[in-house]
């Protein structure tokens, strides 16, 4: 388990290290400009129903389903792949078809109050976009499958292949004066991926099936397929249609709030990239299909460790917002007001990037254990949640209630999960010394960031965050054995 997490840790990281690079430079070449958020409106379509099909749906939905065939011996496991292709691919072509015909349409849909050039070029973009569907689906549920044989190759370096293709792309836009460059880059990438993943399956002796099925088992396996997929529906379209309201509330207030969400949102992905999807990715690999003490104690373990790791971050982005902004993004035609933007919707988005993370973690333990129908209950009442911050409050809040509704999703989610999987007696003394710490590190951010510019006073914040948390995990015993696991590994630290 610690060699899969490594290597799905290095491939985000350097993922995130690529990520990094492009966003830097489409904000210096775009910033938020109508450009950028026509962009964002043709990615935010074509991710509608691709991305969280496979990344939630079929990765959640198949993977423990397929560790359980592997042990079982009874139905072959090849013929559960052709199975999942074959609905993969059907709903490839449906969305394939849907997107490039009604292209105009859903970006209008999307973002009703976005002038009428930014959708414009947003339908123009999203025509490319919805090209590479099958690509994109196809190649992210057979990643998934090479976890079950302890590879983790593809889905390491998937998003590294996806955001060089993202930057040169949006190279290209810019040298060659084209803007529909910002989507064939990625749709080139998409096409890259999915031979690179054909090969190296291929490798571990390829999945395909080398007779043809029996009726009855092929209807069998479906039937096994589309009992563990169907409760799993539930959570994409309920994260979706949160998003579309997203992009709906942000659209009036501005196209400028459409890419400084985007902005603000990445600084916070890439955590929840580097820490919670590896590991619930093993969690499922390595524990789908089981239940009882072993995988409960399994999951109480990396959530304390994930607490304690995570909540600290997360103070310090959120008391730090602006400098942050100010530190990775202004430059170029990203502007005083581009950097105002974005950091009113960093302060909450990033400040509740602790709960954000362990959520999203125990959502996959659930999908583990093949308890969907708790992990839809738990999303669909935080999701309600976010809807309403976002409904309710953007008129006499403005662009924060971006951040404020993604706060109150993480809290609401987190909340639920601990409840489903009653964790909050193994959680609560962890949590009570976490909030203490928390309280010691954002108030005299606060005082210092009064008091102190850019950048001085955000490396002062720096020198307080280590200054607070190292003591307490080092002396606090509750938090010193959460983190235990990790910190023995670190040469330097084992031996104190």
């Amino acid at each position: 388990m610690a060699r899969g997490i490594s290597a799905i840790a290095i491939g985000n990281l350097a993922s995130k290290g690529a990520g990094l690079v492009r966003e830097i430079a489409f904000a210096g070449w775009f910033g938020t400009s109508g450009t950028a958020a026509a962009f964002r409106i043709a990615q935010t379509a074509y991710l509608l129903p691709t991305q969280a099909f496979v990344g939630d749906s079929l990765g959640a939905g198949l993977l423990p389903l397929y560790r359980n065939v592997q042990q079982e011996g009874v139905e072959p496991p090849r013929l559960l792949v052709a199975v999942a292709s074959l609905y993969a691919l059907g709903f490839s072509a449906v969305v394939t078809t849907l997107l490039y015909l009604y292209a105009s349409e859903v970006a209008a849909f999307i973002a009703p109050g976005a002038q009428g050039k930014v959708l414009a070029l947003a339908a123009r973009l999203l025509k490319i976009l919805s090209l590479a569907t099958p690509f994109y689906v196809l190649s992210g549920m057979l990643s998934y499958l090479e976890t079950a044989y302890g590879q983790y190759g593809a889905i390491a370096w998937r998003p590294m292949l996806l955001n060089l293709g993202a930057l040169g792309g949006a190279a290209l836009a810019v040298w060659l004066g084209k803007d529909y460059w910002l989507a064939t880059g990625i749709f080139i990438s998409h096409i890259a991926f999915f031979v690179w993943t054909l090969i190296q399956l291929q490798r571990l002796g390829g999945f395909w099936l080398s007779k043809k099925p029996a009726l009855f088992a092929l209807k069998q396996v479906s039937a096994r397929f589309l009992a563990n997929l169907v409760p799993l529906l539930g959570l994409p379209l309920a994260a979706q249609v949160n998003v579309v309201v997203e992009r709906i509330v942000s659209s009036h207030l501005g196209s400028a709030v459409i890419p400084s969400v985007d902005y603000a949102r990445f600084i916070c992905d890439t955590s929840v990239q580097l820490v919670a999807v590896p590991l619930g990715i093993l969690t499922m690999s390595t524990h789908g299909g089981r239940s009882g003490e072993a995988i409960r104690a399994h999951v109480s373990g990396i959530t304390r460790a994930l607490l304690v790791l995570s909540f600290p971050i997360a103070a310090f982005i959120g008391s730090n917002a602006e400098n942050i902004v100010r530190l990775i993004y202004k430059r170029g035609v990203f502007d005083a007001h581009s950097v105002d933007t974005t950091a009113s919707v960093l302060v909450w988005m990033g400040g509740a990037l602790g709960m954000t993370i362990t959520a999203y973690y125990l959502v996959k333990a659930l999908n583990a254990q093949m308890r969907n129908k708790e992990a839809l209950l738990a999303t669909l009442v935080a999701v309600g949640t976010n809807m309403s911050v976002n409904l309710l409050l953007w008129r006499w809040l403005g662009a924060p209630t971006i951040g404020l509704a993604v706060a109150a999703y993480a809290a609401v989610l987190l909340i639920a999960c601990l409840t489903l999987l009653k964790l909050w007696r193994e959680m609560r003394s962890t949590l009570a010394w976490l909030m203490v710490g928390c309280a010691l590190q954002i108030i005299p951010a606060w005082l210092v960031s009064e008091q102190f510019a850019y950048p001085f006073g955000l490396a002062m914040n720096v020198a307080i965050a280590a200054l607070v948390w190292l003591p307490m995990i080092f002396c606090v015993r509750t938090l010193r054995e959460a983190v235990l696991p990790i910190l023995s590994r670190v040469p330097v630290l084992r031996k104190v």
